[in-house]
């Protein structure tokens, strides 16, 4: 990468000004040197997709370049629209809701720089940029894996050989040193160049919210290249702060993308088959009844206490999901009872809902003891406790 070629890094900003202000403050004090040893520059460019006039004025003064668009135009659009202006030949797609810890920039430019056939790298991605908890490996999207994650969730017979397989891949990913070729790499942090994106294209207009990712790391694998994992570099990754806005149409969203993606790439017949055979086994008692081995911990309004009654703890995985199977899951390596501890931060990042944590033994992932509780807002809980006291 020429010295006077800047690296570009393009984030997409929908009422998240507050995180995007500190995903640029993470970014700018990066200190990259090009391939001939001199200081690279860094070019950012900031795309907000029709925020709110609040949020819009948050992002005065950014250290960026910000463009303003009038609609929201979806999140792949802004992206491919950042890139049409980006100077730079290397590219860095980002997530507004990212923190970048020293070197990352630097150790995904060398990797993207010497790995064979390489046509985009991805970091180590944390939960929070305390590193406490590791988010879970990005697994390909195929109509046999798709139906094997569904039933697995489901609770189906086949729920416990899959649900191993996956915490054996994952153990793998979290704990690598050196880099290695992925299926699929996350869009929450995507470093790639501008010839793989004229030879690959840029990213389907077409997937508003969800799987655009998904798509272009598939087809950028079509084109003959590699992805890889650089577990040097590393990301916080605030999980979808940006859909928690306003989950029914992120939902909704999400099950269009879904859709076409599998329209897109298998046919509208085997969509229409995978959504009658998941129909039939996700019925409205599955959740209840993949959950009824969990201790429950109630509804919290605060990080709950996870009580532990064994000392098989000294090495364990602790996994945290909004799925009773934890497929996937955010997990954290613990030696100590006082270990199984949700920081604030963590806790922050959850949104309402029913969460489940297990803790396994390593090496060999077996089962010590799992929990299961339920995030609710510091009102909804003063109510219950209310109610509780009269009965």
């Amino acid at each position: 990468m020429a010295a006077d070629l800047p690296l570009s890094v393009l984030i997409v900003n929908y009422n998240t000004a507050a995180l995007t202000r500190r995903c640029v403050v993470s970014l700018r004090a990066q200190r990259m040197r090009s391939a001939e040893d001199s200081m690279s520059p860094l070019e950012i460019i900031v795309v907000d997709n029709a925020s709110r006039a609040e949020e819009r004025n948050a992002l005065s003064g950014l250290d960026a370049t910000v463009v303003y668009n009038d609609s929201n135009r979806g999140y792949g659009a802004a992206l491919n629209q950042a890139a049409r202006i980006a100077r730079g030949e290397s590219l860095l797609f980002s997530n507004s809701d990212t923190w970048y810890f020293p070197n990352a920039l630097q150790a995904l430019s060398d990797a993207m720089r010497v790995l064979p056939r390489c046509g985009a790298v991805g970091p180590r991605l944390w939960w929070d940029d305390d590193r406490a908890f590791l988010l879970p490996p990005s697994d390909p999207v195929t109509p046999v894996r798709y139906l094997l994650d569904t039933a697995a969730r489901a609770g189906s017979w086949f729920h416990h050989p899959m649900a191993r397989w996956w915490r054996r891949r994952a153990l793998r990913h979290w704990t690598r040193q050196d880099s290695v070729a992925q299926p699929m790499l996350s869009g929450a942090s995507l470093f790639t160049t501008k010839r793989v994106l004229v030879d690959c294209g840029g990213f389907d207009e077409q997937f508003r919210l969800y799987y655009e990712d998904t798509d272009w790391c598939r087809r950028v694998r079509r084109k003959g290249y590699h992805l890889y994992h650089v577990p040097g570099a590393e990301v916080a990754h605030f999980y979808n702060q940006s859909g928690r806005q306003n989950v029914m149409e992120a939902q909704h969203l999400g099950r269009e993308s879904e859709a076409r993606y599998f329209q897109k790439h298998y046919g509208s017949w085997v969509w229409s088959a995978l959504s009658r055979m998941v129909a039939r086994w996700c019925g409205p008692d599955v959740h209840a009844a993949a959950s009824r081995d969990y201790v429950d911990l109630g509804a919290r309004s605060d990080p709950p206490h996870f009580p532990c009654s064994t000392r098989e703890v000294s090495n364990a995985l602790w996994q945290i999901s909004p799925l009773p199977s934890c497929l996937p899951a955010i997990a954290r390596f613990v030696r100590a009872p006082e270990d199984l501890v949700l920081p604030s931060q963590v806790w922050a990042h959850l949104g309402p809902g029913d969460f489940f944590a297990r803790l396994f033994a390593l090496p060999d992932l077996r089962v010590v003891q799992q929990w299961r509780w339920r995030k609710v807002a510091a009102e909804s809980q003063n109510e219950q406790d209310i109610h509780a006291s009269r009965e």
